[in-house]
């Protein structure tokens, strides 16, 4: 993409145009590529790893002599175009018109991804500055919506990032806030430095002493515990407290029967949309149904679920995908974890930077669990 950065960045987003990430990967020509000799052997992964580089880069078809250059081949454009030929027939690329070069299928990009080797990285200034950005977020949304920033805006990508499950965590800290009148807001906090606020409306004529030694109860019965369990715990609380208090514990009871996490594991920070609008890889038609379904939080959740099914950097490609409204369309995504796993991502067309999608997610991933483990001990 050629867009530029300063005219992407929305008012008070993260400015991240002091990084440039650095690539180990996706233009090095031998050295790139982990050679499969079952399979493909080294040239012609070296043609393949060729293909898709030029194609990215440019968004044109490629031709044989463009590969010569780029892969530094030591043999002639004919000796290419066999090749080229070949890998058509194996499904790895394919030719858009008769007299035109050749682009990369789904299954090419499969095969230059699995190719890269683990070695893409951020270098060192961009780490800093990735840790600068993140390491000063005050709190868990705070830094989950720096991420998010940060990944949009250094891959020129949609970003997505899930919050951790909030009910597998345990409780840190609860607190009864006076609004006004006889409101109050319940603040509970996870041991993940997670936030959960309610209004809750006490009854006529709770005194302030009453209010602080429900608050005292609470605290003494439920920090500790994880907070799936808390509205269970608080409404058992209702009958065994002294009269002049169960009309504020059942009120708080109330407040909570639905469950403390709400719907928090469907949480997630979206970013980056504005790069879609002037990626000419997307049809109109495939570009507005990936805008709706970036509204689809649930569904979002459960694909950056499917695609890190471990600790490694997942991708899944085109017509991988389940959604059928993301088969031209591609996510890199990543798993952190604390007290609990959330994930981040990626999402872009198939003809995207893989080796600059990697690098940034996985060094991005790394610095947001950093980050939680610091504010977890605050």
């Amino acid at each position: 993409m050629t867009d530029d950065p300063q005219s992407m960045q929305p008012e008070g987003q993260i400015d991240v145009t002091r990084a440039t990430v650095t690539l180990a990967a996706a233009s090095a020509p031998s050295d790139t590529i982990l050679a499969d000799t079952d399979e493909l052997d080294l040239r012609k992964l070296r043609i393949l790893s060729a293909i898709v580089t030029e194609f990215v880069a440019k968004g044109e078809p490629v031709g044989s002599k463009s590969v010569v250059d780029v892969a530094q081949l030591d043999v002639s454009a004919a000796t290419v175009r066999n090749e080229m030929a070949e890998l058509e027939e194996r499904g790895y690329i394919t030719q858009p018109h008769t007299s035109a070069g050749r682009i990369p299928t789904d299954r090419g990009y499969r095969r230059f991804v699995d190719e890269l080797k683990a070695n893409t990285t951020v270098d060192g200034p961009q780490r800093e500055l990735v840790e600068e950005l993140l390491g000063s977020a005050k709190d868990v949304e705070d830094l989950l919506a720096r991420t998010s920033s940060v990944l949009s805006q250094l891959t020129r990508l949609v970003s997505l990032v899930i919050a951790p499950a909030f009910d597998a965590t345990q409780l840190r800290l609860i607190e009864l806030v006076p609004l006004h009148g006889q409101l109050v807001l319940l603040l509970i906090v996870s041991d993940a430095g997670q936030v959960e606020k309610r209004v809750v409306e006490l009854p006529e004529g709770t005194t302030q002493a009453e209010r602080e030694r429900v608050r005292r109860q609470l605290s003494e019965t439920l920090i500790g515990r994880n907070l799936a369990t808390l509205p269970g715990v608080i409404a058992g609380m209702v009958d065994d407290a002294p009269s002049d208090l169960r009309g504020a514990l059942s009120a708080i009871a109330k407040a909570t029967q639905d469950g403390i996490s709400g719907d928090a594991t469907h949480h997630v920070f979206v970013g980056g949309q504005a790069s879609l609008a002037g990626d000419e890889t997307f049809g109109r038609e495939h570009l507005s149904s990936v805008l709706q379904l970036l509204e689809e939080r649930a569904t979002l959740a459960k694909l950056l679920n499917d695609v890190t099914v471990d600790d490694t950097t997942g991708v899944m490609i085109g017509g991988e995908n389940t959604v059928e409204d993301l088969r031209a369309a591609s996510l890199v995504a990543q798993r952190y974890e604390l007290l609990s796993a959330g994930a981040l991502g990626v999402l872009g067309p198939t003809r995207m930077d893989y080796g600059r999608a990697l690098s940034t997610v996985r060094i991005v991933s790394e610095q947001l669990q950093a980050t939680l483990r610091t504010l977890s001990t605050r």
